[in-house]
């Protein structure tokens, strides 16, 4: 490799060459699909997959088709009106709602944590290594996990020479990137030593036992009981998850994931009365959207907020609310969603991200009354007409949909999400 593919290598995210590989792999391998492609055989890869895939997923082939093109000197047929069309018809036709992992609470972390320390004191008894290896990092795994509200990916990635204990204090856990650090600057995370359900020592005892002193700090484990030398793959954390919940039998431990863990940190925190900038700088969220996602609203005393609310008023006049008094036709209502979004390039030489961002601000967002919410030019607020939800909806789609063909018009990829905070209704 060059020293020029070598950099242009390192610029483009890891995850993101390897999703764009999996998606090209998919159109030739599995679809038997052949490159370069016309926008009539694209088109009839989405109706393909419309009902099995997501619309983000297929989203996020056409991304990948479309840098393949390009990349190799063709006409980018994802462009075409027509690709437009079926993914209009695809939202139509199946709409979904979106996923999200179920919070862990922290009466189910205890649960996990006693069955933990059960199943390793059993373990030092009989002398099952492997079984005292597995618990003993799993215990540190999800204890850290939980309190630090780290991703998998993020667990999967420590390094024992990242990690720094103060005794009587806590740790710090030193991250040279994560998902919304695009700077590449890193980033150092404090984690508090517990009375109770402590991540820091059930740390220093996997570390003590593993014997591990460089290197990734979570780690496979054969069946000799032999550590494997690279850390564990994200994506095995939610089957991890899974069996331990329901060896301590915790209810429908299916519907948890590695996510469980970030999320069930934040619904703690909120309860226990922390401030939610606080919180946003200890997780490490850039803007307000992004926390929010992560919290559940508190429905528990719903009804009784809104009575509380009630009672300084008068009794109303029964006549005043006749139907002869309600003649005079409603506004069209409106909708302030607030948008987050994320511009990349390609490429280093790639030069369009300044216009990218313009043309959006410009095509997309000027005609919804546009608020810039940053200097950065990632925050947005709109006021979007709302004489349906239908018709809202069919509103963002279109938006969205102009939004990605400006970005790779432009050589750029987009990551955005938006939301109507009076419904908590996301669009991504």
């Amino acid at each position: 490799m060059s020293n020029l593919d070598h950099y242009l290598v390192a610029a483009e995210r890891e995850n993101t060459r390897r999703s764009y590989d999996s998606a090209i792999r998919h159109f030739e391998v599995e679809w038997k699909g052949l490159l370069p492609a016309t926008a009539r055989t694209l088109a009839e890869y989405l109706s393909h997959f419309a009902s099995t895939l997501s619309i983000n997923t297929l989203r996020q082939r056409l991304a990948a088709l479309s840098r393949w093109h390009t990349d190799n000197g063709f006409q980018d047929p994802t462009k075409s009106p027509l690709i437009r069309q079926v993914l209009k018809g695809i939202r139509t036709l199946h709409p979904t709602t979106e996923k999200r992992a179920r919070p862990l609470e922290v009466e189910a972390l205890h649960q996990m944590d006693e069955w933990l320390v059960s199943s390793i004191g059993h373990a030092e008894s009989s002398g099952d290594r492997l079984a005292l290896m597995q618990h003993t990092r799993n215990r540190s795994l999800v204890l850290l996990g939980f309190w630090r509200g780290f991703r998998a990916d993020e667990l999967a990635r420590l390094r024992v020479k990242d990690v720094q204990i103060t005794p009587g204090e806590g740790m710090t856990c030193h991250l040279s990137r994560s998902k919304g650090d695009r700077q590449l600057a890193g980033r150092t995370y404090p984690c508090p030593a517990l009375s109770r359900l402590c991540p820091v020592t059930a740390y220093e005892a996997w570390i003590r036992l593993s014997g591990i002193s460089d290197g990734a700090v979570y780690r496979k484990i054969d069946r000799w009981g032999k550590l494997a030398d690279d850390g564990l793959h994200p994506n095995s954390l939610i089957t991890l998850l899974r069996k331990i919940l329901q060896s301590a039998g915790i209810a429908a431990a299916d519907e948890y994931s590695s996510h469980s863990l970030r999320r069930g940190f934040a619904g703690w925190a909120r309860s226990s009365g922390w401030d939610l900038k606080d919180l946003m700088e200890y997780v490490g969220w850039k803007d307000i959207k992004s926390a929010m996602r992560y919290l559940e609203g508190d429905t528990a005393s719903l009804q009784e907020r809104f009575e509380r609310g009630l009672e300084s008023l008068t009794p109303v006049d029964s006549s005043l609310t006749s139907p002869q008094s309600t003649t005079q036709e409603n506004p069209v209502s409106r909708a302030t969603v607030q948008v987050t979004m994320a511009l990349d390039r390609f490429t280093p030489q790639s030069r369009g991200l300044t216009r990218a961002r313009r043309l959006i601000e410009e095509i997309c967002f000027a005609r919804y009354a546009m608020q810039s919410l940053d200097a950065r030019g990632t925050r947005y607020e709109l006021t979007v007409p709302c004489p349906s939800r239908e018709e809202l909806d069919e509103s963002i789609y279109a938006m969205l949909d102009e939004m990605y063909r400006i970005a790779n018009d432009n050589q750029c990829s987009l990551e955005v999400s938006l939301h109507e905070p009076a419904t908590d209704t996301y669009w991504d």
